[in-house]
């Protein structure tokens, strides 16, 4: 983790209480930010109470109301899990999936189902009033609904819509001041990486998600919007989709100066540096190869911040190795 970034981090957090307790809140999916000019008319109470009936619209598109906080929720995805216990809302949380492995507590709540969707049956028979998932097929979010179980579907669009997705659980949930005190610690650490490597040298990476057939994270992806806030290149930002193939003579000749890759016990730094052909570029020969966690890194959940800080570790090692 970052070194000196606790004190550092301390003193933003201070900073930003301060200058935060000004601005109002904007509604539920409007932008999360410390940099964002202040609105004072706009739904201030929303940081105070939550007021039922509580309105807002899903990412479906669907109309939500709560009639009042809910009593026992489930979460159909890790994201989700991650942000209800950021929130401080896992008293309420009675099931999970098979996949919600963070935090460790997470891991002892009741299975719910996995990621092909919910057991409804199981829903039912934990009386939950509220599953809160990325995905879900129509019918069975009519078989919930018919159950008077209310299906909410968030879904984060990009990093920082991440912080959006974290406040509108917390209004849910009516945890207001649990939720300011988590978007201002986020916001603290991602400002202080950023000013940490305002004025380094961009670089060129790559970030693979396999490696048979090679694929890459494109456009679209949170390593691509990471890798661009951190001032540098994704070599693969042109590729066809957010998670593409690519291939290996592109890969070559863009010549990437950082290699990222998931520490996943499927390969080694050995094995990248035998691969045919990557002996030509920088980052296999330079050393410059970082096996990251991918639950970090690319989950759209609070730890996302903590993803931008440890992909600036490995772009930026020089300066954070120095700190």
């Amino acid at each position: 983790m970052l070194k000196s970034k606790k004190v550092l981090s301390l003193l933003l957090v201070v900073m930003m209480i301060f200058s935060l307790a000004a601005c109002s809140k904007n509604e539920a999916n409007a932008p999360i930010s410390g940099n964002e000019n202040s609105n004072e008319d706009s739904n201030k109470e929303d940081n105070q109470n939550a007021v039922y009936p509580f309105k807002f619209t899903d990412d479906s598109g669907k109309e939500i109301v709560l009639d009042k906080s809910p009593e026992k929720i489930a979460s159909g995805s890790p994201a989700i899990t991650e942000i209800i216990y950021a929130v401080k809302g896992e008293d309420k949380l009675v099931g999970v999936t098979d996949y919600c492995n963070y935090p460790e507590a997470a891991m002892k709540k009741e299975k719910i189902g996995d990621y092909n969707g919910p057991n409804v049956e199981k829903l039912i028979e934990l009386s939950v009033d509220l599953y809160i998932a990325d995905h879900v097929a129509d019918d069975v979010r009519k078989q919930l609904e018919d159950a008077k179980v209310t299906v909410v579907i968030l879904a984060a669009k990009n990093y920082n819509d991440v912080y959006n997705k974290v406040e509108l659980v917390g209004k849910m949930l009516d945890k207001a001041a649990e939720t300011e005190s988590t978007l201002i610690e986020m916001k603290a650490r991602e400002a202080y990486v950023l000013k940490a490597i305002k004025d380094a040298k961009s670089k060129k990476v790559f970030h693979e998600v396999w490696h048979d057939p090679l694929m890459t994270s494109g456009p679209g992806s949170f390593i691509d919007e990471m890798i661009k806030m951190l001032g540098c290149e994704n070599i693969a930002s042109d590729a066809a989709s957010a998670y593409a193939e690519f291939s290996v003579e592109t890969l070559i000749e863009r010549n990437p100066e950082i290699y990222i890759t998931a520490n996943d016990g499927m390969k080694t730094v050995e094995d990248i540096k035998a691969r045919t052909g990557y002996d030509q570029i920088d980052a296999i020969k330079n050393d410059k190869i970082y096996f990251l966690d991918p639950d970090i890194i690319s989950r759209p959940g609070p730890r996302i911040v903590e993803g931008l800080e440890i992909l600036a570790e490995a772009i930026y090692s020089e300066i954070f190795n120095s700190r």
